[in-house]
């Protein structure tokens, strides 16, 4: 079991709150719980304009406090096979997003609630658990701005000339595979993929060796009436 896999168990067990999605546990003669098959899965609201919003699974709400726009659980253990996955405002009944992912025994997932609150949509990512090359750590970027255009990453040269892209041509939802990169600390810009114009910087961005990274551009470029969510950048790791 490579490193990256303990550390999701770890962060399964401290799932921000969330209650953990098992049932079904036997227990042998000693009485140790013996855990069925698992798959590992994250969720992020990326919504920006979305009011706090329950969790369900198979139609059981699992989250104790809403989940807001920007929250991120890290790893929680599910159940392996077919899992109906809804979202609604926390603490109604209606669902806004629903999608059935069918999660394999040992595999990790992300999940991202995305675009305008009226048209919810709901994002499933494979994660690659493989671990990186010595002194590398894995990077993924992700454009979860519903009216951003197509984005570049790159990291930030003495001037616009000299900076290096990691990633180009970033559409909206468009899904990212990880790549690997050198093990220390970056200055990244996130720019319009038609021209040289920063929407973004992303400044001292520490990679550790042998971690996995997602940075993601969220919220709105141009903020409808009645939100404050405008067009800002996160690193999570996975």
């Amino acid at each position: 079991m490579n490193s990256l896999v303990k550390r999701m168990k770890l962060f399964a067990l401290v799932g921000g709150g969330l209650m953990m999605v098992l049932a079904g546990c036997k227990l042998d003669d000693n009485d140790s719980p013996e855990l069925p098959p698992v798959a590992y899965v994250s969720l992020y609201n990326a919504s920006p304009n979305s009011p706090g919003l329950s969790i369900m699974v198979d139609r059981k709400v699992i989250n104790n406090n809403s989940f807001d726009y920007s929250d991120h659980t890290g790893y929680l253990r599910f159940l392996t096979g077919e899992r109906m996955l809804e979202f609604g405002p926390y603490g109604a009944n209606n669902v806004v997003a629903d999608t059935t992912v069918k999660f394999e025994d040992g595999k990790a997932y992300s999940v991202f609630v995305v675009d305008n609150y009226d048209k919810a949509d709901v994002l499933v990512l494979s994660d690659d658990t493989s671990e990186p090359a010595s002194g590398k750590a894995k990077v993924r970027f992700l454009n979860l701005s519903p009216d951003a255009p197509d984005v570049d990453l790159a990291i930030a040269g003495t001037d616009s000339a000299s900076d290096s892209a990691v990633f180009t041509s970033q559409s909206f939802k468009e899904k990212s595979e990880f790549i690997e990169v050198e093990a220390k600390n970056y200055d990244f810009k996130v720019k319009m993929a038609s021209g040289s114009d920063v929407l973004l910087t992303v400044p001292n961005a520490t990679f550790q060796d042998g971690w996995s990274y997602t940075i993601l551009v969220r919220g709105f470029r141009t903020p409808p009436g009645g939100s404050n969510s405008v067009l800002s950048a996160e690193v999570i790791v996975d």
